[in-house]
């Protein structure tokens, strides 16, 4: 391989970086700088941390379902041809099923809604599981300037959303257009829902992959958006709402992690050759400063954002910062670490991971909450995430241990 080569290689993924950095900054912003903070003014600490509660019920299905089938139909075209129906029907039908379970959790989980607003919370899961699975379209090609524009078709339905909500008062329409733009966008432009429903000879091949895939996200999100869910059964909306707004800069740190870790999947299951230790020591190393580098940025924008975007409860989150937007990172830049797991090791290993992120998470979260209350939960999350970065770190250097025996 010549010099030339890998500098078009190197030059190639920081353009594609670039612009899936630029396309989910757009879509952050709008939604979390925006869409959110315009709730927050219109229906008060109470109510908002209740449609945080409700948001986040929507992005556990979203997530779940739609990144699972994405990154499966990643993982196998490293392998072989990938067909449209194969990941189309688990993609109805576990989207459907997202619907129905945040309808009834919407509408009878205590938290003031209209059946309106759980209907159309359905309608947003939906399309919203479709949304995080459709831009799959764009990375299996590196088609990284057609994913830039994916987004900003988003982001310009999300802008029309916030018009909508203020005329009509139903919260989720403000997310509800963007998303339906992005699908209509890739019925239109794109080749993911053209022989819907025509299947492989791999698909039960394909269908075991998706459900690891799906246990697997379930578990991460359930866990990543725990501090709503648990805080909302414990100790009440208000507690939602300090612990979002104190970790929200710290969740945005995403803006930079999941784009990356869409272009590095997309690389790693076009590369063939092995992946050696030094490049787990590279990951180590660079992950370490991104955790430090992240968590410092992170702390200061939060001082700086909250009191402009929330200045009626930045008082009561101050306190939090560090710990929230710490725990955040970690979370996400452990992430970027089981993203290269997906590509060297068997997909169980993220359900492994993610299995004992569960139990962690319930043996020392449940109960620092309900004896320490919400600093309580803050310091048993973090050490959650701690373990879990570690422990994906080890399962890295397991892998190529494992890889190198067998290749003797």
């Amino acid at each position: 391989m010549d010099k030339d080569h890998i500098l078009n290689k190197i030059k190639s993924f920081f353009s594609d970086s670039i612009w899936s950095i630029l396309a989910l900054m757009m879509l952050n912003i709008i939604s979390q700088f925006i869409v959110y903070p315009v709730w927050s003014r219109y229906y008060g600490n109470e109510k908002y941390g209740n449609i945080v509660y409700a948001m986040s019920l929507v992005n556990i299905c979203a997530v779940s379902v739609g990144v699972a089938l994405n990154y499966a139909r990643m993982s196998e075209s490293s392998k072989r041809t990938t067909v449209n129906g194969d990941y189309n029907i688990p993609l109805v039908g576990f989207g459907f099923l997202s619907s129905i379970f945040c309808f009834f959790m919407v509408l009878y989980g205590n938290i003031g809604m209209t059946v309106l607003e759980a209907i159309v919370v359905a309608i947003l899961c939906f399309v919203t599981v479709c949304r995080y699975y459709a831009d799959v379209e764009y990375r299996l090609n590196l088609n990284y300037k057609g994913y830039f524009i994916y987004y900003l078709i988003i982001s310009f339905g999300y802008a029309i959303g916030i018009i909508l909500f203020k005329a009509t008062k139903c919260w989720p329409i403000a997310l509800l257009i963007g998303e339906i733009f992005g699908i209509i966008w890739i019925v239109i432009k794109g080749r993911l829902f053209r022989n819907l429903f025509k299947i492989s000879k791999n698909w039960k091949i394909n269908i075991r992959a998706i459900l690891i895939l799906i246990l697997t996200n379930l578990i991460s999100n359930i866990i990543f958006n725990g501090d709503r869910l648990l805080l909302q059964y414990l100790i009440g909306g208000v507690a939602v709402t300090i612990y979002y707004l104190a970790s929200l800069v710290g969740k945005t740190m995403s803006l930079i992690t999941t784009p990356l870790n869409s272009v590095c999947i997309g690389y790693l299951v076009k590369y063939r050759g092995d992946i050696k230790k030094s490049l787990i020591n590279f990951l180590f190393v660079i992950t370490i400063l991104g955790i430090i580098l992240g968590t410092v940025v992170g702390v200061i924008g939060s001082h700086i954002l909250i009191q402009v975007l929330y200045p009626q409860t930045y008082d009561l989150v101050k306190g939090y910062f560090v710990i929230g937007t710490l725990t955040q990172v970690l979370y996400f830049v452990c992430n970027i670490v089981t993203t290269v797991l997906l590509r060297i090791a068997k997909e169980n290993i993220q359900l492994i991971i993610n299995g004992i992120y569960a139990v962690l998470f319930i043996l020392l979260c449940i109960p620092s909450t309900l004896y320490w209350g919400i600093r309580g939960f803050c310091i048993a999350l973090l050490i959650v995430n701690l373990l879990r970065y570690f422990i994906a770190i080890a399962f890295c250097y397991a892998a190529i241990k494992n890889k190198s025996v067998k290749g003797k």
